[in-house]
């Protein structure tokens, strides 16, 4: 097993309705939740997964992020510049999580085919989520399903949340580790009420999908990241 290290880069934290993560559960329910980048240690190349998002956009959108570092500082902590970044991993093309990829100088970005072409031309009900000034141009890398990026790291198609959705699986000392491509917090993975092993996104194209991706996630990883949960703030590396 490889001994990747994975780095939670927190940019922006702000509270959330608990149902916008949980589908049809804890209605009213407020939660504290985090935008990060992720960056992957042990590699050939320099990998980071997703590139940010823009709170003033998020607000347009009627949500309220507050700053934690910007991204340039985020990386400086890690020894990391702009133009170090050779591969960005993205789970989808959700302004949060694309808003900041023209930052990256040389960065290659990794896209599944069904979320670039969903991006490009969006159905209504997603279209503020998908505004192509933060993807035009970019010079993206698309792939089709499950694919091998190097020894340590693999993406896994987990649509759902969207359609072309990733998450990204790293090998580390404590096994695997997923990055999940589905926008989640702890308790999608860990429902309290113990119900059903795994509860569907708020957000979704196809919640029977999403809720497969997610069991999938669950099911093949060791050690599973929630792309928005607030326990990596405090966090330097996982695991």
């Amino acid at each position: 097993m490889a001994n990747c290290v994975i780095h939670p880069i927190p940019l922006f934290e702000g509270k959330r309705y608990k149902s916008h993560w949980t589908y049809l559960i804890y209605s009213g329910q407020q939660t504290n939740t985090v935008q990060y980048v992720w960056y992957i240690e042990g590699t050939k190349e320099t990998i980071l997964v997703d590139a940010g998002s823009n709170s003033e956009y998020a607000a347009r959108l009627g949500y309220s992020y507050k700053e934690i570092q910007t991204l340039d500082s985020g990386l400086d902590k890690l020894g990391l510049s702009l133009g170090d970044i050779d591969l960005v991993i993205l789970t989808h093309l959700h302004y949060d999580h694309v808003a900041q990829a023209s930052q990256f100088p040389k960065a290659r970005f990794l896209v599944q085919r069904d979320e670039l072409e969903f991006a490009q031309s969006p159905h209504p009900v997603f279209a503020l989520a998908y505004p192509k000034a933060f993807f035009d141009g970019l010079n993206f890398e698309v792939i089709d399903g499950d694919t091998r990026v190097c020894d340590e790291v693999s993406v896994l198609k987990t649509p759902g949340h969207t359609p072309g959705g990733q998450s990204v699986s790293i090998k580390t000392a404590q096994g695997i580790a997923i990055i999940s491509g589905l926008c989640t917090i702890r308790e999608n993975f860990e429902p309290i009420n113990k119900t059903t092993p795994v509860i569907t996104p708020g957000i979704h194209t196809n919640p029977l999908d999403a809720y497969d991706s997610l069991l999938k996630i669950k099911e093949m990883a060791d050690i599973v990241v929630p792309l928005h949960d607030p326990e990596y703030l405090l966090k330097t590396g996982i695991p």
